[in-house]
C-alpha cells in the first residue's frame, strides 16, 4: 500500500506546478519593472518597458503597474508609481514624503552654473547659441556641452547658426509643468532663486 502510495501522482500536480511557475515569473517581472523605474530615476514610456521587459503589449505593462502599485500600498510604502504625459510612469515619493526626504536627498547632480544656462536656454528657446553664451559668459559653451551630454538639450545647426532647446527629458529633471505657459512662469521663480539676469519675452 505504500508503495502504491510513493509511486501515485496527482491529476492536479501539473496544473499546479504550471500556476505556480506562472505566479513566479509575474512576480521575477514585477520585480524587474521596479529595478527599470527604479534605475531610471526617470519617467519610462510604455512602450519601452514593453521592450526592457521583453513583454507582448503596453497592456502587460499596465497590468505589472498595478500589481506593483498595489504591493507599494499594501505595504505602507512611501513610494507610488505615477502616470505622466506621453503614456509614460516614473517611480517616485509620494507627496507626503517630498518634505522629509528632502532634508537628506543627495546633492543635485547639476551645479549652480549649469542650471542658470539650462533654465535660460529653457526660458528663451529655442534660442541661438551665441546668445546663450552672451548672456552666461565664457562658461557657457562647457555647459551646453554637459547639458547635451546628459540628455537635457539639443543643438542643432541653422545656417551658420547653431540652435539650442530643451528635450523632453527637461521638464522631467527640473520637475516642472510639461504645459509651456505654465513652464515659463515656474522658470521665472528658478531665474529669481538663482538670481539669472537677461529675461526675456
Amino acid at each position: 500500500m505504500s508503495a502504491e502510495r510513493r509511486r501515485y501522482k496527482s491529476p492536479h500536480r501539473k496544473i499546479f506546478t504550471r500556476r505556480c511557475w506562472r505566479v513566479s515569473r509575474s512576480e521575477d517581472k514585477i520585480a524587474e519593472l521596479e529595478a527599470i523605474l527604479y534605475a531610471s530615476g526617470r519617467p519610462v514610456t510604455l512602450t519601452n518597458l514593453v521592450a526592457y521587459l521583453r513583454l507582448n503589449s503596453e497592456m502587460e505593462v499596465t497590468n505589472l503597474i498595478a500589481k506593483l502599485s498595489e504591493v507599494y500600498e499594501r505595504d505602507g510604502s512611501p513610494l507610488e508609481v505615477s502616470e505622466v504625459v506621453g503614456d509614460r510612469v516614473v517611480l517616485q515619493l509620494k507627496p507626503d514624503y517630498n518634505k522629509q526626504a528632502k532634508k537628506f536627498s543627495m546633492k543635485p547632480l547639476l551645479t549652480t552654473g549649469p542650471l542658470r544656462t539650462l533654465s535660460y536656454v529653457a526660458y528663451n528657446q529655442p534660442v541661438e547659441q551665441k546668445l546663450v553664451s552672451e548672456a552666461r559668459g565664457s562658461q557657457a559653451y562647457k555647459h551646453l556641452r554637459a547639458l547635451e551630454k546628459m540628455g537635457l538639450i539639443s543643438r542643432k545647426k541653422k545656417g551658420r547658426e547653431t540652435i539650442v532647446s530643451t528635450t523632453n527629458d527637461f521638464a522631467d529633471y527640473l520637475g516642472l509643468s510639461t504645459d509651456r505657459a505654465s513652464m515659463r512662469r515656474q522658470l521665472r521663480s528658478l531665474f529669481r532663486k538663482l538670481e539669472v539676469e537677461e529675461l526675456k519675452e
